[in-house]
């Protein structure tokens, strides 16, 4: 499958995923307390330091993993105060530690194979994530990263959903994780769809995230980057 054909899957999950299987993995729209999003799936929120890994698009499967205190330390790492000295070195500090993070929990589900963006083979694939799954993850693990008091100038926010209502009924829903400046109280989406596992997520303004599918979901040039760069990797 092209890239372009790839990246156009959450916006025609409305007519093809709904038809196909009954669910959709990014036909829905929403914002709201995070907890209603991870009702509104039926997710498992994080219980303690133990995730519940959402794949099969929508949530459908749910596989718990557990961070041991080696897995915390090694976050803590990452997060650690001279890395995180500003708001901006800390947005960077968290691509890494989100990354490290979804990639161990990943090798250990069997998620590590996921295909960036989504496509019809994938829809059930326990193996494979949508952009529900993906933002529902990154915001686990964040949550994961808040109860050990890892943040010092954000808080994670509700899921962030975003539509292109130009699109009439082929509608674009597509969903992230979120954090929020704590002073400034601006509100950056967290998103990984594009990216492979193990790969940092793009942290990017709400208003400058996804403009419309011609600027690749994320609307910045680091998120087209690494969409060729992922797409060179496949070719080979």
């Amino acid at each position: 499958m092209k890239p372009r054909e790839r990246l156009r899957a959450c916006g025609w999950s409305v007519a093809a995923l709904l038809v196909a299987a009954g669910v959709g993995g990014c036909a829905y729209s929403g914002n709201g307390p995070i907890d209603e999003h991870y009702a509104k799936y039926k997710a498992g929120m994080p219980e303690g330091d133990k995730v519940f890994v959402c794949s099969s698009y929508g949530c459908r499967k749910q596989t718990p993993f557990r961070f041991t205190a080696a897995d915390i330390a090694e976050v803590k790492k990452i997060m650690a105060d001279k890395r995180t000295a500003t708001p901006a070195d800390e947005r960077e500090a968290t691509k890494a530690a989100l990354a490290w993070m979804g990639h161990r929990a990943d090798t250990a589900v069997g998620t590590a194979g996921d295909r960036p963006g989504d496509d019809m083979a994938g829809n059930g694939d326990p193996g494979q994530m949508d952009c529900v799954d993906v933002a529902t993850n990154l915001s686990s693990y964040a949550l994961v990263m808040e109860r050990h008091k890892l943040f010092r100038h954000h808080s994670v926010g509700s899921i962030h959903v975003k539509e292109d209502i130009r699109r009439g009924w082929d509608v674009w829903a597509h969903y992230a994780g979120l954090l929020v400046e704590t002073k400034s109280g601006q509100r950056y989406a967290v998103d990984g769809w594009l990216l492979a596992s193990g790969k940092p997520p793009e942290i990017v303004e709400v208003e400058k995230w996804y403009i419309d599918d011609s600027d690749l979901v994320f609307g910045s040039k680091s998120a087209k980057s690494a969409l060729n760069n992922g797409a060179a990797s496949q070719r080979n």
